[in-house]
């Protein structure tokens, strides 16, 4: 069934094709006056059913990931591009971070580079664009940039960029980011360009805001939830905040040592920072009388409390479900966490007995830090070892209970590691 966008849009145009046909039927669109100007109008109503489609799309609830696929490959018959790339204001609107992108197969590494890089608006030739919601046309990137010698600039100059258009993005006229046209030509955008893109730019605004809405809102409800379940114990209160930083501290090591390259992009970085702190969620269901024991666990009571992971894997793939119904999803690394990170390497650890690769990488990272806070801190049935012999027990792991990749890199900055440590104790 139509929807009410779609019968307006029939309503308007129906006409106006109707008089194409006619005049189309005597022949007069042959004539070299007439011909141009049916075909601006039919490129019009080309670019307002893409316009309108992608209206639909974000009325779906598709992904922001989805509209932004949709976007770069239905355009680009009116638009040059062979990249686009989304930075966002963070740290009120102090800080553009460069959040999204997608290119063409030859500039493919291009997103990976660039999405994480930050800069403070003030310290940018962007500050006009977000202060003034001017657009800007740059037809030779190498010349602009002369003087200019920032990160973001370097890689795009790197991967062949020689020209681009910038707009603001905003909701309620209130700016949230700046989305990037890039082309490996150079003098290939004009003011045209810019008048359908102001157009986008507003559609893509919109569903990015909803989308980060939606993102925040659901992650705060989990972390309360995960907080909930660790202030029950005083001692692991500050918990989370320690596996957050292990978690990314020995995700860093392996990105040094070029390992797991494949999957240690940015956002699986920021997936780290988010999830992290969630891999103990489940925890909210297990008895006090069995979470608080100041002694060893019963074997029935540890058979209790390793439906932990259970537990919390089912309240992300319930909050994944629920979401999933909207085409959105967000939790799947967190999922991976909560459901592996007491996987051992060997295939001894539970809740399914994975081994090797089987486990996550995000699971396996997880596991290290899990267990390396575990032993430094106090816990109601022991007190906390020192630094070096809680170290030496986890590289005694490696290949049993730990991927021996993560410990090699591990052992090899544990002077970094220890600095870490040492800020919490």
């Amino acid at each position: 069934m139509e929807n009410v966008d779609k019968k307006i849009y029939n309503y308007l145009t129906d006409p106006i094709n109707d008089l194409f046909n006619k005049i189309s039927n005597i022949g007069i669109y042959k004539g070299q006056v007439i011909e141009p100007v049916l075909d601006e109008i039919n490129l019009g109503f080309n670019k307002l059913d893409k316009l309108i489609n992608l209206i639909e799309n974000m009325n779906q609830n598709v992904s922001f990931e989805g509209i932004l696929n949709y976007i770069y490959s239905t355009f680009s018959e009116f638009i040059p591009y062979n990249h686009i790339g989304i930075a966002l204001l963070k740290d009120e609107s102090k800080v553009l971070e460069a959040s999204y992108g997608i290119s063409d197969v030859h500039l493919e590494e291009l997103p990976k580079k660039l999405v994480g890089i930050r800069a403070k608006v003030s310290e940018t030739s962007l500050e006009n664009i977000v202060k003034y919601c001017t657009p800007r046309i740059i037809n030779d990137l190498e010349a602009y940039t002369t003087n200019k010698d920032t990160d973001y600039n370097k890689i795009l100059l790197q991967a062949g960029i020689k020209s681009s258009i910038t707009l603001p993005l905003r909701v309620y006229d209130k700016p949230i980011g700046i989305i990037f046209f890039s082309n490996t030509k150079k003098n290939i955008y004009n003011e045209n360009h810019i008048e359908f893109l102001v157009t986008l730019s507003n559609s893509i605004a919109i569903s990015l805001n909803k989308n980060i809405f939606i993102d925040e809102m659901l992650y705060s409800t989990l972390l309360a939830l995960t907080k909930m379940a660790e202030a029950r114990d005083e001692e692991t209160a500050e918990h989370l905040d320690r596996m957050t930083a292990y978690s990314v501290k020995i995700t860093e090591f392996l990105l040094r040592d070029n390992l797991y390259c494949d999957q240690l992009t940015v956002p699986f970085l920021k997936g780290i920072e988010r999830f992290s702190p969630m891999h103990d969620i489940g925890k909210v269901g297990v008895k006090d009388g069995i979470l608080l024991k100041p002694g060893k666990l019963t074997s029935e009571e540890f058979d209790e409390m390793k439906k932990h992971v259970i537990y919390g894997a089912d309240v992300l793939r319930t909050a994944e479900s629920n979401i999933a119904k909207q085409k959105y999803s967000m939790f799947k690394m967190g999922i991976e966490i909560v459901e592996g990170h007491h996987e051992w390497w060997d295939g001894s650890g539970y809740p399914y007995n994975k081994k090797g690769y089987e486990i996550p990488l995000s699971a396996r990272i997880v596991a290290v830090a899990d267990v390396f806070d575990a032993l430094t801190s106090k816990r109601p049935y022991k007190k906390p070892y020192e630094f070096e012999e809680s170290i030496n027990q986890i590289i005694e792991g490696s290949g049993s209970h730990f991927d021996p990749r993560i410990i090699d890199s591990l052992s090899r900055y544990r002077d970094e590691l220890y600095e870490l440590y040492l800020s919490f104790h």
